[in-house]
């Protein structure tokens, strides 16, 4: 039996990885985008907070088995300057979705991506999936809300529901608006002499737990086929580093003379200060474990903002 995936948030960041890994895997892959986006062979537009858009996508994919839901607003200072607008699409939205897979599509596993924002400031590291949720900004809250959701509809009614919640994450093409992203594009431009020698930093004393991309999608991908129906996944590296540990790496793979300026605009008032998580959960169930060196994801960032104009 072929696989057939829908694919929210298909043109984000991680949805065009997640995307290139399934078609790699010989999965035939529908994406959806957001109205306005370019549509193409098999790229549906659709506004996830209109219930019709959202049944005619869902019941026009036939032969759905799998439904990957990334779609959602996931940069923190927008969700803080618009919350009603951000419940709507990661509330709604995933409300939406859930209920027109059950009616149409009922076979088809369904992988709502969350996140580990839901944890708050933990008690202990490395976070369990069992820890209790404190999200402490819109963004957070909008995602805790969402997996609560879900979490009842897998209870509720016969649909497979999975929910993933992954911790921090970049590689090429991530925006940089996210803040390892945000430091090689600085490091790209005062290389090439487009800004003065002065990387604008806000806290860089928080710890988070990072993984490449890639190591991300592949969860994603063995957990749509090996995951428990009803359970909760962390992916994640296991362990924290610091902010300015990444930054310090980042400015060692440059020639440049940068100086470091920390802003007070970039600050976070809800700011949780260190997280890591354990992935011990995901891999007895599915096999996975992360396998690209945080190295990695700092060289592929590099790379890819000295090859923008």
């Amino acid at each position: 039996m072929p696989r057939v995936a829908l694919i929210t948030g298909a043109q984000g960041f991680v949805g065009r990885v997640l995307s290139a890994r399934l078609k790699e895997d010989g999965w035939l892959v529908r994406e959806s985008v957001m109205p306005g986006q370019p549509e193409g062979p098999g790229s549906f537009a659709c506004d996830i907070t209109d219930l019709a858009q959202v049944r005619k996508l869902v019941g026009n994919s036939d032969g759905l088995t799998h439904v990957f839901h990334l779609a959602a607003v996931t940069f923190v200072p927008a969700s803080s300057a618009d919350p009603g607008g951000t419940f709507e699409v990661n509330v709604n939205g995933t409300i939406n979705l859930v209920e027109c897979t059950r009616a149409l599509q009922p076979k088809a596993r369904f992988l709502f991506i969350g996140s580990a924002a839901v944890y708050g400031t933990p008690r202990i590291t490395p976070v369990l999936e069992t820890h209790r949720f404190a999200p402490r900004e819109p963004y957070a809250i909008s995602k805790a809300a969402a997996d609560c959701y879900c979490d009842y509809a897998a209870r509720a009614y016969p649909i497979e529901i999975l929910r993933m919640r992954p911790f921090n994450h970049s590689g090429a093409g991530q925006s940089d608006q996210f803040v390892l992203s945000n430091f090689a594009r600085q490091i790209a431009r005062i290389e090439r002499g487009a800004q003065p020698p002065v990387l604008k930093v806000g806290n860089i004393d928080a710890g988070r737990d990072f993984l490449h991309v890639e190591d991300v999608v592949r969860a994603y991908a063995e957990a749509a086929l090996r995951g428990k129906a009803g359970e909760a996944y962390n992916v994640c590296s296991g362990k924290a580093i610091t902010i300015r540990a990444a930054l310090d790496a980042l400015l060692a793979k440059s020639p440049a003379k940068i100086e470091v300026v920390r802003e007070s605009t970039r600050l976070r008032s809800s700011e949780v200060s260190t997280i890591s998580g354990s992935y011990e959960k995901l891999q007895a169930d599915t096999g996975w474990k992360p396998t690209l060196l945080f190295e990695r994801v700092l060289d592929d960032l590099l790379a890819y903002w000295r090859g923008q104009p």
